[in-house]
């Protein structure tokens, strides 16, 4: 009985010694992957904390261009106005003094 008793001490301390080994690796393995995830944090940071800014002024060109649009397209309108009054007096003048 001793003996078995000593046998099974044995095997129970082998298996936490084998349970010991992987939690160590276990352990190292997510110490690595805490490094990596602390580097990501930082790059995606330096990231993130212009884009408040980077989104600012691209807020304002896209304003500056709505209004030059809007511009253009005022200038638009009126050219457009300018070349149906021309064809208007052309076809005026065509009517009245070529006869």
């Amino acid at each position: 009985m001793l003996i078995f008793t000593i046998i099974v001490n044995l095997i129970i301390t082998l298996f936490n010694l084998y349970l010991a080994v992987k939690i160590w690796q276990l352990r190292a393995k997510l110490s690595l992957i805490t490094q990596e995830l602390n580097k990501c944090e930082s790059i995606i940071h330096s990231l993130l904390i212009t884009t408040p800014n980077f989104l600012i002024q691209k807020q304002n060109n896209i304003y500056h261009f709505r209004q030059k649009y809007q511009l253009l397209q005022l200038q638009l309108n009126q050219t457009q106005q300018i070349i149906i009054l021309l064809n208007w007096l052309y076809r005026a003048w065509r009517k009245y003094f070529k006869k």
